[in-house]
């Protein structure tokens, strides 16, 4: 039978409970017979000693103290009864009674009254002391003993005290246990219900956290991962979309004209052509750019690494660019480091990181703007792109790399402009080992691209 994590929880509460009931029940049981036989022998050695010290003040010695003892303490009568034989007193737990002298006041182990006993014998005993003067010595057996009726009974109720607590522990572990786990479980419960709805396609659950403990950090990973995953599932819808759009529109061109030539409504002239051929290589674009994300996701990109010097290529895309730019009104300026720009990359691959760079600045910065590529070199390599367009909101730039992300949501689905050449750089320059980022001070402040690529070493 498949156990609930609930009943688990309480028999682990009650399985704790049991043992440290067992544990303390032990200790208790096996201290609480000498705890009682040690209460005897203190108050036997209270009694004796009081007795002793009374008796030596008001006498000034010990003479005579064993009649006085048993006389007066012992029956409190003033003349011993005539059937006492000397041997009806409570001595449980002690041994003798010698002076400091070490003679005998009460006869014990084949010891008669008046007799020496050995140094060694009562130095371990417990001295009785008057005025800091020890006058005599008790003692000890360390022979077990019969306890008395009284004791026995009182032996008796500790062991159902015990009991009852070990049997109110088990109670009180049961309940805890009940509620305890009800507590546990409650995050837990919620957990799996925003699971299973996940799992029934509605993405995008939050749940609420309760706690800062392990289960609270697994309920913010929840979270974490379940916008995550709305995050990508819209973007996936969006990737659908401009994808369907971007493939549809040239094949729709495409196959109109092939259509207007077979119905014969038009001759094919070098108009025609050209067009047919700027909607292929559209396609052939866009096929080449998911390719390539793709390659670079399953590490199937084939990179030619070579020490060069980046600040060629800076010069390469400006002069590629420059007529673009001269076009369309924008300044497009070089600015290079004077030391050798040295990185270890591969060179194709940065050209394609830096065109798709210098593109998509020119691409969003009006004319009369200008367009900045520049290097820097210190202990890393900095290689810049920076414009002065219409900038990156905040809330923007933790995406600007993802695939089809537009900042300029007016721009979605226009051709040609899917919001993958970002991605492809990204995804290339991780692919070397190149951190990438973007840094923009807001809407209308323009906004850089940098490169940061470990200065390589020669020797």
């Amino acid at each position: 039978m498949k156990k609930s994590l609930r009943t688990k929880l309480i028999v682990s509460y009650l399985a704790v409970a049991i043992f440290t009931i067992l544990a303390v029940s032990l200790v208790i049981r096996l201290t609480s017979d000498r705890s009682i036989r040690q209460m005897v022998i203190d108050r036997q050695v209270e009694t004796i000693s009081t007795a002793l010290e009374s008796y030596y003040k008001q006498e000034g010695n010990l003479q005579g103290f064993q009649t006085y003892y048993f006389s007066f303490l012992i029956f409190n009568q003033a003349q011993r009864p005539q059937n006492w034989s000397g041997q009806t007193y409570d001595m449980r737990g002690l041994s003798g009674l010698v002076d400091s002298n070490g003679r005998v006041l009460f006869p014990f182990s084949g010891y008669r009254l008046g007799e020496t006993v050995p140094t060694k014998l009562y130095r371990a005993g417990e001295p009785v002391k008057v005025d800091n003067k020890t006058i005599a010595w008790i003692i000890l057996d360390d022979k077990a003993f019969t306890l008395n009726p009284e004791e026995v009974l009182f032996q008796q109720r500790i062991n159902l005290a015990i009991g009852l607590g070990m049997a109110a522990g088990l109670v009180l572990a049961i309940v805890a246990g009940i509620l305890l786990s009800g507590e546990v479980l409650k995050p837990i419960r919620r957990l799996t219900e925003a699971s299973s709805s996940m799992a029934g396609g509605n993405i995008g659950q939050q749940v609420p956290v309760s706690s800062s403990d392990e289960i609270g950090q697994l309920t913010v990973s929840f979270n974490t991962m379940s916008e995550e995953l709305s995050r990508v599932d819209n973007q996936r819808k969006q990737m659908t979309a401009d994808i369907t759009h971007d493939l549809s529109t040239p094949i729709q061109i495409i196959s109109g004209y092939i259509e207007l030539l077979e119905n014969g409504e038009m001759e094919l002239d070098q108009n025609h052509v050209d067009i047919i051929r700027t909607e292929l290589e559209h396609l052939h674009r866009l096929v080449g750019d998911l390719t390539t994300l793709s390659q670079v996701e399953v590490d199937g990109i084939e990179l030619r690494k070579d020490i060069f010097d980046a600040n060629i290529l800076l010069e390469q895309a400006w002069k590629t660019y420059e007529p673009m730019a001269h076009k369309a009104d924008i300044t497009l300026k070089l600015s290079l480091d004077s030391q050798p720009a040295l990185i270890t990359a591969d060179e194709g691959r940065m050209s394609q990181i830096l065109k798709n760079l210098v593109e998509n600045a020119l691409r969003y910065t009006p004319g009369g703007g200008q367009v900045t590529l520049s290097s820097s070199v210190q202990q890393i390599v900095e290689l810049s792109v920076c414009d002065t367009g219409q900038g990156i909101d905040a809330a923007d730039i933790p995406c600007i790399f993802d695939r089809f992300y537009q900042v300029d949501k007016a721009r979605t689905g226009s051709r040609g402009k899917m919001g993958l050449g970002l991605a492809i750089c990204q995804a290339l320059a991780e692919a070397q080992g190149i951190h990438l980022r973007a840094e923009s001070e807001g809407l209308g402040k323009g906004s850089c691209f940098i490169l940061s690529i470990p200065k390589a070493e020669i020797d």
